[in-house]
């Protein structure tokens, strides 16, 4: 029964990697370094990171690779995170469980002398460090189960013409 459940295993895996090109550049062009740190099917948040890929890819975006993220703790109850690098350059992306969404949420942003703070309201509820600093200017687009952070504008006007957001 174990040898079954292997073979099957071993079997889904094969046919994630093939059915998913997305997949195959992000295993095929990351750095050592980043090898580490691929987001694996396992993650909870794998399909919609995927599907995100896929859609992102459909619109000139080419994904080269999606790891973990290190904003997967800035709230509670989220299905997971993820850091994708492009072409265009990188970004985060939170996950909620379908059919949650980030419209409930508030970020506000903080005046400080040397670059942003940011801190959140609402739903999903944040942590208890409620708390995001960046040298650089933050953008957060909100988009159905995801939320995009991100630092680039340019980046930030290519990801929302391709996800159908405003520009704002």
């Amino acid at each position: 029964m174990r040898k079954i459940r292997a073979t099957l295993l071993e079997i889904g895996l094969v046919l994630i990697f093939c059915a998913s090109p997305c997949l195959l550049a992000q295993v095929t062009e990351c750095s050592p370094e980043d090898n580490a740190a691929l987001l694996q099917p396992t993650d909870a948040a794998f399909t919609d990171a995927m599907d995100l890929g896929r859609t992102l890819s459909d619109h000139g975006v080419t994904i080269r690779c999606i790891l973990t993220s290190k904003l997967g703790a800035l709230f509670n109850g989220l299905e997971g995170s993820a850091l994708y690098r492009t072409n265009f350059g990188d970004f985060d992306v939170l996950f909620l469980a379908s059919p949650q969404n980030f419209v409930g949420l508030k970020v506000i942003d903080h005046p400080v002398k040397m670059g942003f703070s940011y801190s959140f309201a609402g739903k999903p509820r944040p942590s208890r460090s409620n708390h995001l600093e960046s040298a650089r200017r933050v953008y957060f687009l909100k988009h159905e189960n995801q939320m995009l952070v991100l630092t680039d504008d340019p980046l930030r006007i290519k990801l929302a013409d391709a996800l159908n957001l405003p520009r704002e």
